[in-house]
Formats: structure tokens, C-alpha cells, sequence
């Protein structure tokens, strides 16, 4: 399992996808077992198409993806919408909702973002077409730098979960006095997915992740791992969403 140590999706809690990974494993019969690899998010794609044998945890899918890895049928996690994080004293520069086509007055290049990070449609289009509003920043650990940029003040928001940022401050023993500012036109929970090399054996881990999870003892598992880490708002939007899917409703 090649690890992007910068793709915030995947840094809400190393020990989730690690428990998710110990669910395939356990539900396979010991069929799958992964070891993992860190690397960069964008050196990930290219090694997927090295290793005949990789996968990625919790991506998004596009098109484009889609044409160079092996998808699993069903999402490997579910997050909330995402948010527009701020510092609290720095509320009033924003609306009570962010519309990134209609940028406030001076962030030009103060709303960071991570480099090759899907965002969903909305969000990867309008970085697409006003990339001056964007700071971006790259490499490994990506957002907890844009985390702790935000916290020194070198940018006016972060466009995150704010799971991501609660475990960050948690695992780093820090506080940040701060807002999640909901962003307009993006109201629905993110999948992410499984990817895995295209080819035999790429295909083959992936038909076999779809039969595990497509047990419904797996099922019910992995909704209650997911009541188990989200608060009671989140889990609001997302176990009836996880039912749905799975037609367990």
C-alpha cells in the first residue's frame, strides 16, 4: 500500500486506515495483506504504474485517474464536506460562506491548498481557473505544513476537513483558535477509494477487495468503525449516507 504521507484525506488518523486495512485483511481470510510505503502524493501515481502490485488508500476518483489505476467498487472511507479553515480572529474577512468563484479583497495566494491533492469537481475547477488565489504547497506533509503556515499567519485559510486539523493539533499537543467555514456548492460527504494498479494483478487485488467488501458482516463493520471516529455532527451526514450505499437501510 503506497502511502501519501501529504494527502490530508489519509491524515485524519493513520490508526483508521490502518484498522480499515486490518477489516480487508480479516474479512479476506487473510487473503489481502498490504505493507506500506510512504511516498509523496505525486511520486504515488507514477509508482502505481511501476508496481504491478500497489494500491493507493483514499483517493478520489476523476476521470483521469481512472485511466491509470484500478478502482474499488465500493468508497474505503467517507468524510464530511470540506471546509474553508480559518483563525477565529479572521472570521470577519469572510462571508459566513465561501464562494470561491467570488474571492474576498486581498487573498490573492493566501488560501492554501496541497499540490496534486483532488478536491472534487467545484473545488479542482476553480483552482484550475484562478490559481493566483491559491498558495500551493507541495511535497511530503503537505497539509500539516499549510496547518502550521496557517497557525504562524503566513496564510489567511486552509481549505481542509476539520477532523484533519483536530488530529493534527492532538497528535502535535498545540491549540489553534479556529473556524470551518462551509464552502458554497460543496455540500456532500467525499468517497475515497482504493486504487490499484491497471493489469492482472492489480485487477485481481481489486476484485478481491470488491468481494470483501461486499459482505455485509464487513459492512457492518465498517459503519461502526466510522461511529466509532466521527463526532455526533458528522455522523449525522455520514452513517446514513454508509447505510444507503450499502442498502442496509
Amino acid at each position: 500500500m503506497l502511502t501519501e504521507v501529504d494527502e490530508t484525506i489519509v491524515s485524519i488518523a493513520g490508526n483508521e486506515e490502518m484498522e480499515v486495512l486490518s477489516l480487508l485483511t480479516e474479512f479476506s481470510d487473510n487473503q489481502l495483506s498490504f505493507e506500506q510505503q510512504q511516498v509523496s502524493m505525486t511520486r504515488g501515481w507514477l509508482e502505481l504504474s511501476k508496481q504491478q502490485n500497489s494500491c493507493m488508500f483514499n483517493k478520489i476518483k476523476t476521470p483521469e485517474r481512472l485511466e491509470v489505476a484500478s478502482f474499488s467498487h465500493y468508497p474505503i472511507t467517507i468524510y464530511p464536506p470540506l471546509r474553508l479553515i480559518v483563525l477565529a480572529k479572521n472570521q470577519q474577512i469572510f462571508a459566513q460562506q465561501l464562494d470561491l468563484a467570488n474571492m474576498p479583497a486581498n487573498t490573492q495566494a493566501q488560501i492554501g491548498v496541497v499540490k496534486d491533492r483532488a478536491y472534487g469537481e467545484y473545488i479542482d475547477q476553480q483552482i484550475t481557473k484562478r490559481p493566483h488565489e491559491f498558495y500551493v504547497r507541495g511535497g511530503v506533509s503537505s497539509s500539516n505544513k499549510l496547518i502550521e503556515m496557517l497557525k504562524a499567519e503566513r496564510v489567511l485559510g486552509v481549505i481542509e476537513y476539520s477532523e484533519v486539523v483536530d488530529a493534527y493539533l492532538r497528535d502535535n499537543n498545540k491549540s489553534l483558535d479556529y473556524i470551518s467555514i462551509p464552502i458554497r456548492h460543496v455540500e456532500q460527504p467525499i468517497y475515497g477509494y482504493i486504487a490499484c494498479s491497471k493489469g492482472d494483478k492489480g485487477d485481481k487485488i481489486t476484485a478481491e477487495i470488491d468481494r470483501v467488501m461486499a459482505q455485509q458482516s464487513f459492512q457492518e463493520a465498517f459503519i461502526r468503525m466510522h461511529d466509532d471516529f466521527f463526532g455526533d455532527a458528522e455522523k449525522a451526514i455520514l452513517i446514513p449516507e454508509l447505510e444507503l450505499l450499502f442498502n442496509l437501510r
